[in-house]
């Protein structure tokens, strides 16, 4: 039995190896441009088209003929987020470190209720795997599972969550849910009841991590702590919910609204999700210079990220950053002059109860 296993077991580990710098490894402060520019193992990234419109769903995967059993991020943007290109600098390191990547484009903009979203959703999702399967067969282990949603699509994200198997989806090894939105948000009238499932039926033991900048005081914070708070069956050490703060150095402010867990990318400029696009995107050395692209990022929305990737995909469990009080988890990095730039924090609703 060992020499069939064995294998498999060898694949794992070379995995582990090829996937893992871990952001969070012991010693690990700098979550600088530089470091992240590091992580990156693979030179471009394929783009697989799979179904057109609400249909469609982009599969990015690492330029490789060779890899095999790599991990899977189910990645789930916002309303009218149908373009890839808002979220492309996340997008492209975590590819090129190692994952899979399936990014459901779900409505055709604002004809697509809400209501319909979560399945839309699946559907591409589930097709897209069916055809990458086909493909290549063996490139993804979908018992590696990441869950990440922004906004609506962390409604979808968690909806998924709930119950992969009614999608026909894998079950995630962890859940991230970034600035989570609600139809209400979107819509009005009949469009606007909310799409969120049955928040208490998620399994007592999935990672769950809720992260939203603080000043999204419209949408993300009280989305967040509202699921946060019917999340208390779940292990206190396996939920999480952080809230990035705005600060400004006198000449620079990085504000920490709905929009901030944005990293733009100009190669993931898809705006027509009927229209062919290129099979491949070529390197680049550095990141795109951005607005949106800061300390909220680097320290923050891809170091969390990357933490629940790299445990996904077979790492130990990232416990620091479920932490509510290890000082490290809340560190934002400092400003140009040395000034620590102000410091996140988390709250749990659940404290007490």
């Amino acid at each position: 039995m060992l020499r069939f296993l064995l294998p498999r077991c060898l694949r794992a580990l070379f995995l582990l190896i090829a996937i893992s710098g871990n952001a969070f490894a012991a010693g690990v402060a700098d979550f600088s441009p530089e470091y992240w520019q590091a992580q990156r193992r693979f030179d471009a990234v394929e783009v697989l088209t799979v179904g057109d419109g609400p249909a469609r769903a982009y599969v990015f995967k690492p330029a490789t003929d060779t890899a095999r059993d790599l991990p899977l991020v189910v990645f789930n943007h916002g309303w009218l987020g149908m373009n890839p290109l808002n979220f492309g600098g996340l997008i492209d390191l975590l590819v090129r470190r190692g994952a899979v990547l399936v990014y459901p484009v779900y409505q055709d903009g604002e004809l697509t209720a809400p209501q319909a979203i979560t399945r839309n959703a699946a559907d591409a999702t589930r097709h897209a795997l069916e055809v990458l399967d086909a493909l290549q067969p063996g490139l993804v282990d979908r018992t590696r599972t990441l869950y990440w949603g922004f906004s609506m699509g962390a409604t979808i994200s968690l909806n998924f969550a709930l119950d992969p198997a009614q999608f026909g989806l894998p079950a995630p090894r962890a859940l991230m849910l970034v600035a989570p939105g609600d139809a209400h948000h979107i819509a009005r009238g009949e469009r606007a009841q909310s799409i969120i499932g049955k928040v208490e039926a998620l399994p007592a033991d999935l990672p769950v991590l809720l992260v939203s900048g603080a000043a999204d005081t419209g949408i993300g914070v009280p989305t967040a702590r509202r699921i946060a708070a019917r999340l208390c069956h779940v292990a206190a050490a396996r939920r999480n919910l952080i809230f990035f703060p705005s600060d400004s150095d006198g000449t620079k402010k990085v504000q920490a609204g709905h929009g901030s867990p944005g990293a733009p990318d100009s190669r993931y400029d898809f705006p027509d999700p009927r229209a062919t696009v290129a099979a491949r995107i070529p390197p680049r050395t550095v990141f795109e210079p951005s607005g949106s692209l800061n300390q909220l990022d680097f320290h923050g929305y891809w170091r969390l990220s990357v933490a629940l990737l790299d445990y996904a995909a077979g790492g130990d469990f990232p416990a620091r950053i479920f932490s509510r009080t290890e000082a490290a988890n809340f560190d934002l990095g400092n400003w140009p002059d040395g000034r620590p730039y102000a410091r996140a924090y988390s709250e749990d609703p659940c404290a007490g109860a």
